[in-house]
């Protein structure tokens, strides 16, 4: 992995924590686990882009059919607490797959596995008109200025960030790509003007965040220490990644970003 420094671009940043107000104006089965909701709504005139993988926290209904409450206080937590808990709408973070403020939308994919939590149970159901809240996106893509290379992992959870950080990768820039997904049927096709490299990992009917595919993979993989790592997924999976490019291949710590982004058995906790 040879090539000259060059950096990514896209910093991380954040936008000014404003609240959106939005509604579903469709639905895409991107593949058989995954649902593409595309949101509309005159907020998004206001959208800013504050990097490749932008994360918002999405609020969802506290009840089928009850109307979500999106606060316009910050901070957001304690404007959160603010509303009685009957009404408090459901807060889960995802990653913002494509924006487009000028058509008023905004997509977010979300993995369906089943009956396994309400943002998963929300989006297998959602329907045209169904109401949603967003809030304060951001960005943690933030390679150092001499770095040489990437290297982007994590499972179908992770998708919609490396889809972006790739896309944004400058031309030529030597870019390896580990995806666990559970078969062929749920890779996505990535586009960069980078030298990308893909693997895709099939658990083939295991249980998503079991088994050790995505730290294998990276324990054989070639490093070059100014190689930026970019880690998301299954907590425990993120952890033995980045212990793995740390500890093993001696990349410094800044050089390695991770983000357990979901933990098996757990939803996600605020």
């Amino acid at each position: 992995m040879g090539a000259p420094a060059v950096a990514g671009r896209g910093p991380a940043g954040r936008d000014s924590l404003r609240p959106y107000r939005l509604t579903v104006a469709r639905t895409t089965r991107v593949t058989p686990h995954t649902v593409r909701i595309t949101l509309t709504g005159a907020d998004l005139a206001h959208y800013t882009e504050v990097g490749p993988e932008p994360r918002c926290k999405v609020l969802l209904p506290p009840a089928p059919g009850a109307e979500v409450v999106v606060p316009d206080a910050v901070p957001f937590w304690d404007a959160m607490r603010a509303i009685p808990e009957s009404l408090r709408p459901i807060v889960r973070t995802y990653t913002v797959r494509a924006a487009r403020p000028d058509e008023r939308e905004l997509d977010i994919d979300f993995v369906l596995h089943g009956d396994t939590g309400p943002a998963s149970r929300w989006a297998a159901a959602a329907r045209e008109g169904d109401k949603i809240g967003l809030y304060g996106c951001l960005s943690s893509f933030g390679p150092p200025t001499d770095t040489s290379a990437y290297l982007l992992v994590g499972d179908e959870t992770a998708l919609p960030a490396i889809s972006g950080i790739a896309a944004s990768l400058p031309a030529g820039v030597p870019a390896r790509v580990l995806v666990e997904v559970d078969s062929a049927a749920e890779e996505q096709p990535l586009r960069s003007a980078a030298d990308l490299s893909v693997t895709w990992l099939h658990r083939d009917g295991a249980e998503p965040g079991t088994g050790t595919r995505l730290a294998d993979a990276v324990r054989a993989e070639s490093v070059d220490p100014r190689t930026y790592a970019w880690v998301a997924g299954e907590s425990s999976a993120v952890q033995a990644v980045r212990a793995t490019l740390v500890l093993e291949r001696d990349l410094t710590k800044q050089r390695v970003y991770f983000s357990g982004y979901w933990r098996r058995g757990h939803a996600e906790d605020e």
